[in-house]
């Protein structure tokens, strides 16, 4: 072995031996961190560790179209849970959160005083009621917040609420949910063992970004106004339940949409409850001015007038000869007085509202171009407002294939029979009516506003033109007859042109899940009109259920509260007589 070949082992030698005593090294250091050290470095872990905190973005608000008052805000909430092992005093603290919690002492006590669980949660509270509690040693602090309403039942078929999750349901807080929640945000570093942060560079941020606050197109003072009228109307008639509707024909804004059922006070709704609700009890939470669909009965014939007037087959001053019944193949149709009223016009049908001249202007117009109208003016399909659960209603009575069967079912139809619409489907079609025959879509929200106050205002949507503007007006002034003249006299006032149409509807059975054919003897009574009639600010439609005492037709039950909400509209509008 050369000199050279000795000095490389050698050199080999001293790195195995500098190795081995890196090795023992760094043995001998493990040994003293986990065997010697074990209590010293398990306590540090526990008094810091990698924590994420979710920074909660706030939730939009939603105000009333005067952006001033508000339909829906949040309130600070803190979440509060204890940890046993830490508590010093358990008597003192269940104490001192009796008097912030809605718990009795006891409750609390029994709780908190298991110290085989680390973490108990508590319950919520507001911010102001918690921040003397922050430095109580045991507690822990969520920060949350909780969805109020301080309108209480105002407009709630129209707002919504939200669940556990704090996710929207119904209404503007389900349809718009995705703009109002925002973005969450996090921090994510190092906290001793009361959960304080430690300042450290690996600490990271991520600010929220807050949801979009809502202006919608309703107007506080009418809003009130027609939620008074629909609990007056409810309570004078007995009746089940009820829907008011107010909008502007030429743009689509909804200025008032009230609706009456058994859920009204959503603010005392429990959201944590809403997994339990059976699935026969949903109905509550509907809107039925978009979500429950109904047999509409005689405000639809000015639908098929105006298919008939369009087409060229009739003309207002069109007559016929009315026996007080028709028949149809093996089915008989009869007027709603059971009489007979000999040569009539087409004005006058819309006037005493007789079924035998819808059937008549039907028949005139044609089965296939029958339906073709009652499609054009939106009917059998969703208006696609922005509120969470519109329904399409259902016009398959109507639709092909031809038959000869089919014929009763058309004749049915043109007195708004054997078809289920919703009332925001009627408000749409009498929209286009009063609108010269430009049928615009309805709406509620009418400006978004995002955090940076930078804002989207929804622009008036023209979907077609239904019928020309010289039909519109034909039929306009024989609506405005049916006011004048005819059974909706009772809305009218003195020195208005108002344009209107009474409906008294037999309800089928299977409106009520009854699995049975044909009709029942309750009606569905509902109102519609819109004023001043050649030049209109608004189209007011009202609807009543399951009515116990009373006029049997909507002419002396809905039309006198018509006039009411016509008189306070024109004076609020500051509209003078013609």
């Amino acid at each position: 072995m050369n000199r050279q070949q000795m000095v490389g082992k050698g050199r080999l030698y001293f790195l195995f031996f500098l190795f081995f005593i890196l090795i023992a090294v760094i043995a001998a250091r493990l040994f003293y961190i986990q065997i010697e050290k074990h209590d010293y470095y398990s306590q540090l872990a526990e008094k810091q560790h990698l924590s994420k905190t979710v920074l909660q973005a706030k939730r939009g608000k939603i105000f009333f179209s005067d952006e001033f008052n508000l339909l829906a805000a949040n309130q600070g909430m803190e979440k509060i849970a204890v940890a046993p092992k830490e508590v010093e005093d358990t008597q003192k603290l269940a104490e001192e959160l009796s008097l912030v919690i809605k718990m009795d002492k006891k409750e609390i006590l029994a709780k908190i005083s298991d110290k085989s669980d680390p973490w108990i949660e508590i319950g919520e509270i507001p911010i102001e009621k918690a921040k003397p509690l922050y430095d109580i040693k045991g507690l822990h602090f969520q920060s949350d917040f909780k969805r109020y309403y301080p309108q209480e039942e105002v407009a709630a078929h129209v707002i919504g609420f939200l669940n556990k999750e704090k996710v929207g349901q119904y209404g503007v807080e389900e349809y718009y949910n995705k703009e109002l929640k925002g973005l969450d945000g996090f921090w994510r570093g190092i906290v001793d063992a009361k959960g304080r942060k430690i300042l450290s560079p690996f600490n990271k941020i991520q600010d929220p970004v807050d949801g979009d606050d809502l202006v919608l197109t309703l107007d506080f003072n009418i809003q009130l106004f027609i939620e008074d009228k629909l609990k007056e109307m409810v309570k004078k008639y007995g009746a089940k339940g009820g829907t008011i509707i107010v909008s502007r024909p030429k743009t689509g804004e909804i200025l008032g949409i009230a609706s009456l059922s058994s859920f009204s006070k959503i603010q005392n709704f429990n959201p944590n409850e809403y997994n339990l609700v059976k699935k026969e009890e949903m109905d509550v939470f509907k809107n039925p001015a978009i979500s429950i669909p109904f047999e509409s009965g005689s405000i639809f014939k000015p639908v098929t007038m105006a298919g008939a007037l369009e087409e060229n087959v009739i003309t207002p001053q069109t007559t016929y000869i009315d026996k007080g019944e028709v028949k149809i193949g093996r089915y008989i149709i009869k007027n709603s007085d059971l009489k007979a009223h000999g040569k009539k016009t087409m004005t006058e049908v819309l006037e005493f509202s007789l079924n035998t001249g819808a059937v008549f202007a039907q028949q005139k117009l044609g089965g296939a171009k029958f339906t073709e109208y009652v499609q054009k003016f939106g009917f059998g399909q969703k208006t696609n407002i922005d509120l969470a659960g519109e329904v399409t209603g259902n016009i398959k009575n109507i639709l092909e294939p031809l038959s000869r069967e089919k014929l009763i079912e058309y004749a049915n139809a043109s007195f708004g029979q054997g078809i289920s619409i919703t009332p925001i489907q009627i408000i749409q079609a009498f929209s286009a009516i009063a609108n010269q025959g430009q049928m615009v879509k309805p709406y509620i929200v009418k400006k978004v506003i995002h955090p940076d106050e930078t804002f989207e205002e929804t622009k008036p949507a023209v979907i077609s033109q239904v019928i020309s503007s010289e039909t519109a007006l034909r039929l306009t002034a024989m609506m405005v007859s049916a006011v004048k003249n005819g059974y909706g006299k009772k809305a009218g006032l003195e020195g208005y042109l108002i344009a209107g149409k009474t409906g008294t509807a037999q309800v089928p059975w299977a409106y009520f899940g009854i699995q049975k054919n044909g009709y029942s003897d309750k009606t569905i009574q509902s109102f519609i009109n819109f004023a001043p009639a050649f030049n209109p600010e608004f189209v007011l439609f009202l609807k009543m259920e399951g009515q116990t005492k009373g006029p049997r037709f909507s002419a002396d039950s809905l039309a006198p509260i018509a006039k009411e909400i016509n008189q306070y509209l024109f004076t609020y509008f500051g509209i003078p007589p013609e």
